[in-house]
């Protein structure tokens, strides 16, 4: 058997690869099956068409390919790496084009009797290597700026709770409860919940995690917002803090108090966040400011870029924080 008995076209359009045969003036001669679904156009519109023309992209990157073309022209092989082009959707022309990267093999070939010099171009789609490339890298750089936040906190905490502690046993006892309170809206943020947590959320969490007694006690109001993750986890953190100091010292600590948990959006366009102790008798404000207080009135607002305002009533404590609009956003936005 020949060379000349082997039906060139018939190989040709069984290759699963996508494969067009251009000539020199980079005009299609032959398409494969395999390239008109990969493009996604017919091969009545891919015969006879100029390649540059028919898929037209920017000065650098058709620079890029008319070079890899003169160089398989010029009997050496030439090869592009995850090249992007937009494509059109063949059957919504009005359809926006999507993204998508190709990797060229451009090959020479003997010239043919008729259109003279060829070559021939092997395409592969690789748009979802580069787009799972590209998934995996945003991860990482989310996870990695989650753990440096995560770490920030930590070491505020210690420092602060070392401040405020009047021994090693006070301090451990202190230290790990917030480390916990922390520790579970992390765990909670890097499950499904990937994109942040409404307020409903983090109070229900907070909640449940102290094993309050008097959860009946408890009554919470507002509309479904979620929070950033990095604001989620700091706010996280504050509602431990008022939770520990109404089970210490404020109505969760009495057989009458209550606490009203509210949050909405008046018509200036803030949102705020209240916390309102009842049922409390004679409570004074304390003489020192500790880190509960702290990160109540100056890291939590501070980072979120609003402002906080709390108060000791005789008969409960107050809390009231206030934050820009884009903030909080409503679930399903």
């Amino acid at each position: 058997m020949t060379d000349a008995d082997f039906d060139f076209q018939r190989i040709f359009q069984l290759t699963t690869a996508p494969h067009a045969v251009l000539d020199a003036d980079f005009r299609i001669l032959l398409v494969n099956d395999a390239y008109c679904a990969s493009v996604g156009v017919g091969r009545e519109t891919l015969i006879g068409a100029h390649l540059l023309e028919l898929f037209p992209g920017d000065e650098e990157r058709q620079a890029l390919v008319s070079n890899a073309f003169l160089t398989a022209l010029s009997g050496q092989v030439a090869s592009l790496k995850e090249l992007h082009y937009a494509i059109s959707d063949p059957t919504d022309p009005a359809a926006p084009k999507q993204d998508m990267w190709w990797t060229l093999d451009c090959i020479p070939m003997p010239p043919h009797p008729t259109h003279g010099p060829v070559f021939l171009v092997r395409v592969e789609n690789v748009t979802e290597e580069v787009q799972a490339r590209g998934k995996r890298d945003l991860f990482a750089s989310e996870l990695q700026h989650r753990i440096g936040n995560v770490l920030t906190l930590v070491q505020i905490i210690a420092r602060k709770t070392a401040q405020s502690s009047e021994d090693l046993n006070a301090f451990r006892a202190t230290y790990e409860s917030r480390i916990r309170a922390l520790g579970k809206t992390h765990a909670f943020l890097s499950g499904t919940n990937w994109d942040g947590m409404t307020v409903r959320q983090v109070l229900e969490q907070q909640i449940q995690s102290e094993l309050i007694d008097r959860v009946d006690a408890i009554q919470i109001s507002g509309p479904d917002w979620r929070m950033s993750v990095l604001h989620a986890q700091t706010f996280a953190m504050a509602v431990h803090e008022l939770i520990s100091n109404a089970m210490e010292h404020g109505a969760l600590a009495t057989a009458t108090g209550k606490v009203e948990i509210t949050w909405d959006r008046p018509q200036d366009g803030s949102h705020n966040f209240v916390w309102k102790e009842s049922g409390v008798s004679g409570l004074v404000a304390p003489d020192e400011t500790g880190f509960g207080m702290q990160m109540l009135t100056k890291l939590l607002p501070g980072q979120l870029g609003g402002k906080a305002v709390c108060a000791f009533t005789p008969t409960g404590f107050h809390y009231m924080l206030v934050v820009p609009e884009d903030v909080i956003v409503p679930v399903g936005q």
